[in-house]
């Protein structure tokens, strides 16, 4: 793709351009690869994008490639809702989605990486990635940390019901301000299995990310390592001819399903799986995830519903221990292809820990849950069916 902005007499412009960004004459046989990042400084979900991202075109320029760095928007949902801002959330994932295919397509870029933080940023980057069907590694910004409070862990759950407990008299005006303070203490998405760790975690269980790469909290220098290593992994795709619709098959839409399932992640998960299978061309629809979820036991004691947050469960080995777990009870096709150009079965042969901890993820045989943390209605009262 790039050799059509970089070869031949007539590009001696766009090659002008392009020196003056930094190429050189060695580089124009280079796979050119967008490293498309949402970063910004209006929600602690991003903060911590822009320094991944530069991490990555280490990792590019490591395996061979040239790297550049581009930005697009994203919203916060945390702080638009309950208001009029909130009109314009799940604008924002189209926006996402649009744009970076935009630079891609008008720049020719050979396969992009992309980072996100937020609760759409993440589902808008996959569609871009399932639209344009190059060379494409996700890499997931991490969660916050817990706050305390007294001693206990606090996250923003506990602010919503501090909110609802003071209105109702329970508590006092200077008992919210105190948790008010304490629920974010750094960078980093929302602690529980709410969308933006539901979505890293189909991430992982989908393909599009490096196995073990969506647990671990913002602030944990292994993202880091992730990034540089996702920079690298995009280039060995383009060498091995891989694209993001090889790794994208119904089958692997099945394995993030059943992760989804299994963790009781997001319902907004459902919209969103649904969306980026469009942009694949796979036909998904709402009667896979009743089939599946009827199936998947729930494995995950987890915050909105639970006891833990994501930082727990990276310290229990993260999600490939679920997964691992998942497949071993013949409930994840291992065959299917990954960024890792491996199959899901050869990444989770050797993890470690090897099994869920039976505490903040459960064995599949003493589940929290027979069936799957989502359930899928339909009725009189929603023809085509409901999420629950």
């Amino acid at each position: 793709r790039s050799g059509l902005v970089t070869d031949g007499l007539e590009r001696a412009p766009a090659r002008g351009m392009l020196r003056a960004v930094g190429m050189k004459d060695e580089d124009w046989v280079k796979p050119q690869i967008g490293i498309a990042s949402s970063w910004n400084e209006i929600t602690p979900c991003n903060l911590s994008l822009d320094r991944l991202a530069k991490a990555s075109k280490q990792g590019v320029f490591d395996a061979g490639g040239f790297p550049m760095q581009f930005g697009t928007i994203s919203v916060s949902d945390g702080i638009s809702m309950g208001h009029e801002g909130m009109h314009f959330s799940l604008v924002s994932r189209e926006v996402i989605a649009d744009s970076v295919e935009t630079v891609m397509q008008a720049e020719r870029f050979d396969g992009m990486v992309t980072f996100a933080g937020c609760d759409k940023s993440l589902p808008g980057m996959m569609m871009a990635a399932a639209r344009l069907d190059v060379a494409s590694v996700f890499v997931y910004a991490g969660s916050t940390l817990p706050g305390q409070v007294d001693g206990k862990d606090v996250t923003i759950i506990d602010a919503f019901e501090a909110v609802g407990a003071c209105a109702r008299g329970l508590i006092s005006q200077e008992q919210v301000d105190k948790i008010e303070r304490a629920i974010c203490p750094g960078e980093g998405a929302c602690g529980g299995m709410y969308t933006a760790n539901t979505m890293a975690t189909v991430g992982e269980a989908i393909g599009l990310s490096l196995p073990g790469s969506a647990a671990p909290p913002a602030v944990d220098r292994r993202r880091d390592s992730y990034a540089v290593k996702s920079g690298a992994a995009v280039v060995e795709l383009i060498r091995a001819g891989i694209t993001t619709r090889d790794i994208l098959s119904k089958r692997a839409f099945e394995n993030a399903i059943t992760a989804l399932m299994a963790l009781g992640g997001s319902t907004n998960a459902v919209l969103h799986l649904l969306a980026i299978a469009h942009e694949a061309k796979v036909d998904l629809t709402l009667d896979d995830f009743h089939r599946i979820g009827s199936k998947v036991p729930l494995l995950g004691d987890l915050k909105p519903f639970g006891r833990f947050v994501m930082s727990d469960v990276d310290k229990v080995g993260g999600i490939p221990v679920v997964l691992k777990a998942l497949l071993d009870a013949g409930l994840l096709h291992g065959d299917c292809l990954t960024v890792t150009g491996k199959t899901m079965a050869e990444n989770l042969a050797d993890i470690n820990p090897p099994d869920p901890d039976g505490e903040i993820l459960r064995a599949v045989k003493s589940p929290m849950g027979v069936s799957g943390g989502i359930t899928i209605l339909s009725g009189s009262l929603a023809k085509d069916g409901a999420v629950t």
